[in-house]
């Protein structure tokens, strides 16, 4: 006998191929709340699913073919919220991404958009405050590190590179994390300022420090560039101005 569950499957089931991937998307639309989305391939979100069917089982099957990294049943979750700074009021969305890689369940909270905290050394680009509303701040790697409230802080490399591989990889997060796209990270072309206060690149490129402080006065940056689904990570200068995104602390 089917179980409850079984019996309010609706009887929609869509087929799409994700042809530069080699893999089948198959969505299973399902009525009980229940029931929550547990299965997708990396860069899949509800987002970009019909919003009339807000339970839903995405499962990603691999399609036989030569490829030697096709994956199936990867375990993914993704999980929208939101955080109010009590120290200015200011509320941003956050998304957990939670995803199981070989035996350990990896889970991170980030904010969703770029931090905008005013402390000394952040600057909104151009010093207009237009782009602050839009872009958050800028900040050297000192106040980036002071931006980010209690409980939360500046990624680690680590914690970058676990994103970059919910969605891809290095070669093709870009493209799903940059504003507007699947992944709701939101990630902004809000350019960077060098010192001496020469602001460049807005709309251009997304400069975001990582937790790393290298020798010689010098921090780790990660930079998506327009139009390339690449995500560079190089290191500059700590009085130059990025923005900053913040993870929560974790045990």
């Amino acid at each position: 006998m089917k179980t409850p569950e079984e019996m309010d499957l609706l009887a929609f089931v869509e087929i799409n191929s994700i042809l530069n991937h080699g893999y089948l998307l198959l969505l299973l639309y399902l009525k009980p709340i229940s029931l929550k989305r547990r299965y997708s391939f990396n860069y899949i979100s509800p987002k970009k699913l019909p919003e009339m069917k807000p339970w839903i089982v995405t499962v990603l099957l691999c399609v036989i073919s030569t490829s030697t990294s096709c994956q199936a049943l990867v375990d993914f979750d993704h999980k929208l919220g939101k955080f109010i700074d009590l120290r200015d009021g200011q509320e941003y969305k956050t998304i957990t991404f939670k995803k199981r890689m070989d035996d350990t369940v990896i889970e991170r909270t980030w904010f969703a958009e770029n931090v905008a905290y005013a402390v000394d050394n952040s600057y909104c680009y151009k010093d207009t405050e237009a782009y602050c509303e839009k872009f958050g701040r800028l900040y050297n790697y000192k106040a980036a590190n002071e931006a980010c409230p209690e409980g939360w802080h500046v990624p680690t490399i680590t914690e970058w590179n676990y994103l970059f591989t919910f969605f891809g990889g290095r070669h093709e997060a870009g493209k799903h994390l940059i504003e507007g796209q699947e992944s709701d990270m939101h990630m902004l072309y809000g350019g960077f300022a060098e010192p001496g206060h020469i602001f460049k690149d807005i709309t251009i490129s997304g400069n975001w420090w990582d937790n790393e402080l290298k020798g010689n006065n010098s921090a780790g940056i990660i930079t998506i560039i327009k139009d390339s689904g690449e995500i560079y990570h190089s290191v500059i200068g700590n009085n130059h101005k990025l923005s900053c995104r913040c993870v929560k602390k974790h045990d």
